[in-house]
Parts: structure tokens; C-alpha cells; sequence
């Protein structure tokens, strides 16, 4: 089954929600929203999902109910669950009901990734299909649950990630450490991603730096490229093409490093 795949997630928690339908999205799945088990059940008449995604605790069903629910008219419908309790006694009741997966909040998306490869039948990266594994890239971001999200997110994908709040610390990793690539956010407080990006070229003009921003009539691609920018992504942007984009720009670098 490919990434096509499409997948119910059901938390009363909109941010949570929202997390999930987000992520899954960029990862090239087609998502639904419910914000309860008796919402999740009503989407379940009308369609099938590939997989369902469930917190246990929820207002009007929970995620125990829903999951057996499930499991009694639709068996072969993967069901993962995801609960903030970490109760050996939830965790079995949610197994023996049928769970093909358990997480506890907060959970790593990459294990979200994982598992939803497993439950799918996904092979995950084989070392000859990633060659630039352990890639050292800096995600410069302030909105902290994307930040969080893109290092997960990149970690799962077999690079090396870490994660800065803004320009000025990003600067300052950037004289004690050495980066493969640079991924930045456009409008941040105190070193925006245009005055970095102008800094970053300025003294090291051979790392790739790619912008990223969700205001891309401000901030058009044309311009940031004119910059000097080496990539551009407009959010919300699919995993898949962040990833193409990363492989391009690394192998480009690597490239002109063995011709110099």
C-alpha cells in the first residue's frame, strides 16, 4: 500500500489533532479529523480508512470503545492507539482489544511514522536507498511544535537534525559546529531568516540553505532565491518534496567539494 493511504484520527485535544492530520498530511497520507468516538464512528459508515488513529480518552466514546467497535465490524482495519496514560492496565485492555499499536504522549512522530509503516506494510529506508544518512542539518524555527515536528520528522528519515529557536542562536551554532545544510524559517524575532540566510552566505557561501514560510505572498520564492536562497518550501509542503529537495542540495554540495 502506498502513502495514498488515508487515515482517521480521532483526539478530543484539537491540538493534538491537528499535530497528527498536519504530520500525517506532510508525510503523503490523506487525512480525516473526529474529535470524539461517536464522530469517528459516523465518518466509519460513510468511508474506510486504511488506518485509524485513536486517542483512548474522549468525551462521549472513548478510544477503548471506538477500538472494539472497530474491531468487531471492520477486523482488518489497522487501529493505533494514543493515550497520555501510561498504564500498564489501559495498555493491555487497548492490546487485547485488538491494538495494532500503542503510543503514550508525547510521542515521537517518527515512531508515528514507523509504526504506520509497519501496520501498512511500508519498507522503511534501506542504508543504500539513504546516502547522505547522518546528514547534519540546522532547523532554524520558532514555532516550537513545527520545529519539534521537522527534527522528528528529519531524525526518521535517517538525518541528523538539530533544532534553534531563531537566527541568533542559529549563528552561534554555526561557529562552533558543522552543518551539512541549512533549513530556515523566514519571519522569526530577533535574526530573521533573510538577514541569516545574507550572514550564512556571506561566510560560508558553499552551505546550501533552504527558507521555508507560511506567508508566500510576502515572501515569494523568485525573491529568496534571488538572495541566494538554494531552496524554497511554502507551508504547508510535503515531506516527500523536503526530502527531494535535501537529497538535490547535499548531493550537489558533495559534488562540487570533490571537483575543488
Amino acid at each position: 500500500m502506498s502513502h495514498a493511504a488515508r487515515v482517521l484520527v480521532a483526539d478530543d485535544d484539537d491540538k493534538i489533532r491537528t499535530l497528527l492530520l498536519d504530520t500525517l498530511s506532510a508525510l503523503g497520507y490523506k487525512t480525516i479529523g473526529a474529535k470524539d468516538g461517536e464522530e469517528a464512528l459516523a465518518i466509519l459508515e460513510r468511508q474506510k480508512p486504511d488506518v485509524v488513529i485513536s486517542d483512548i480518552k474522549m468525551p462521549k466514546l472513548n478510544g477503548l470503545s471506538l477500538l472494539r467497535n472497530i474491531k468487531n465490524k471492520n477486523p482488518k482495519i489497522p487501529v493505533l492507539i494514543i493515550t497520555g496514560y501510561d498504564l500498564t492496565y489501559t495498555r493491555d485492555q487497548a492490546l487485547e482489544s485488538g491494538a495494532d499499536g500503542f503510543l503514550v504522549k508525547p510521542f515521537r512522530i517518527g515512531r508515528i511514522e514507523e509504526l504506520m509503516q509497519s501496520v501498512l506494510g511500508i519498507k522503511g529506508h534501506s542504508d543504500e536507498e539513504r546516502p547522505y544518512k547522518l546528514k547534519k542539518i540546522l532547523i532554524v524555527e520558532d514555532d516550537e511544535i513545527l520545529r519539534i515536528m521537522l527534527t522528528e520528522t528529519l531524525s526518521s528519515l535517517d538525518y541528523f537534525p538539530i533544532g534553534v529557536e531563531d537566527g541568533q542562536i542559529a549563528l552561534s551554532q554555526l561557529k562552533t559546529q558543522d552543518f551539512d545544510l541549512v533549513i530556515s524559517d523566514i519571519r522569526m524575532p530577533k535574526i530573521d531568516g533573510m538577514s541569516l540566510l545574507k550572514n550564512i552566505k556571506d561566510t560560508v557561501p558553499q552551505l546550501p540553505v533552504v527558507l521555508i514560510t507560511g506567508f508566500p505572498s510576502s515572501y515569494p520564492a523568485q525573491r529568496a532565491l534571488q538572495e541566494g536562497a538554494d531552496g524554497y518550501l511554502a507551508k504547508p509542503f510535503r515531506i516527500e518534496k523536503m526530502d527531494e529537495l535535501l537529497r538535490d542540495l547535499l548531493y550537489e554540495r558533495e559534488r562540487a567539494s570533490v571537483q575543488s
